[in-house]
């Protein structure tokens, strides 16, 4: 039985969520900056020491699992006696109330109904493709593995077996023109509970990041893709989509709770290379290269690599900074005890340029204010 202090005075412990980060890809795309290796041959030894994590990770009694999510790196990679193993490794230390949220992150090109059946069986409840575009060319040039013909068929597949489907995009991509818009509309058509939206990031150091500084003329400028952004938005929220965070879309009830209890300062646990966790004001992440995750773990160590307890201001500084990715935004009270001026001054021009709002006592950010919200954000962080 657990004995944590809740448990002890009769209170039920709140569900957490859990994270982990399955690093291996066959190849490594172009804009990919994550904790990955294409050495394959250490597969055995990532699922065996993510398995390790996770106990002890779980060592504490009694944890129960709002939420669970396998990403990567390319979780669908995995045998099914490693899937296996990881999942038998959660569930032996965690529990899930009803209706818990089970993910697992995919590219399309794994996608099979015996991986689908098997992926049920395991209990779970959420498949999250990698799709990207839709632009058999674009996919090329970023070095994806599929092509839009087997992106259609995974997501119609998934759908068909029962899961709620969430297709990733990427826009602002060198040469795609309208391309990226056909990609949105591809998705209209097939329908899937969840579409997130992001935007081409070059601020880390990829190979496509290197491209774009020795020939920025080959990508779209700043307002073409704001302008891209904000008709994928108008295309999605016709089609039924409430556009809930900065870049994710969905249809009624189909939220992604994993992530939105991370926005929301939920508990999360983390395992693998490069995974972050945060628990009330301690926040945590892992070491991000492989080997050297594989090292302290192997060797019984930790795979920490840092951290650290936020301290009340910095906490609260953290809230409204989630808060407002959000459409819900952030309470009026809340933002009135942030003791910092400039960020009122630079909110009050916000609001006189459309980029946020005040309703029903709380402060959102439009679509365009997500857009610039780093100019507002700089004064919080």
């Amino acid at each position: 039985m657990s004995n944590s202090r809740a448990e002890r005075r009769g209170e039920p412990r709140r569900a957490t969520g859990l994270y982990v980060h399955v690093p291996l890809c066959v190849s490594r795309c172009c804009y990919c900056a994550f904790a990955t290796t294409t050495e394959l041959a250490l597969r055995s030894r990532i699922v065996a020491a993510l398995a390790q994590e996770i106990h002890a990770l779980g060592a504490r009694a009694g944890r129960r699992l709002a939420t669970l999510y396998l990403g990567g790196g390319t979780p669908s990679l995995l045998l099914p006696e490693e899937l296996d193993a990881i999942v038998g490794a959660v569930e032996r230390h965690f529990s899930f109330p009803p209706g818990a949220e089970r993910t697992i992150e995919a590219n399309p090109e794994d996608v099979s109904r015996e991986r689908l059946r098997r992926w049920g069986q395991l209990g779970f409840t959420r498949v999250s493709l990698g799709v990207q575009s839709f632009d058999d060319a674009m996919l090329r040039r970023l070095g994806r593995r599929h092509d839009a013909a087997t992106a259609r068929r995974a997501a119609a597949a998934a759908l068909d077996a029962g899961f709620v489907v969430s297709v990733d995009l990427m826009l602002g991509l060198p040469g795609e023109g309208d391309g990226a818009l056909r990609s949105v509309a591809e998705v209209v058509a097939l329908a899937p509970h969840h579409v997130s939206v992001y935007l081409l990031e070059l601020d880390k150091p990829t190979a496509l990041a290197r491209e774009a500084a020795a020939d920025p003329a080959a990508f779209p400028g700043d307002e073409a893709a704001a302008r891209s952004y904000l008709a994928a938005g108008r295309m999605l929220v016709a089609a039924g989509y409430r556009h809930y965070e900065i870049s994710n879309f969905a249809r009624p009830g189909h939220m992604a709770r994993h992530n939105l209890g991370t926005w929301r300062g939920r508990t999360l646990l983390a395992a693998g290379p490069g995974a972050a966790g945060h628990a009330g004001r301690r926040r945590f992440a892992n070491v991000e290269d492989v080997n050297r995750y594989l090292a302290c773990l192997e060797g019984g160590g930790s795979p920490r690599a840092w951290s650290r307890r936020l301290s009340p201001d910095e906490l609260h500084r953290e809230r409204v900074m989630l808060g407002l990715r959000l459409a819900r935004g952030v309470e009026e009270e809340r933002l009135a005890t942030l003791p910092v001026p400039a960020f009122f001054e630079r909110l009050a021009d916000f609001l006189a340029l459309g980029l946020a709002r005040r309703r029903d006592g709380r402060v959102r950010l439009t679509p365009r204010g997500w857009l610039v919200s780093s100019e507002l954000l700089a004064y919080v962080v």
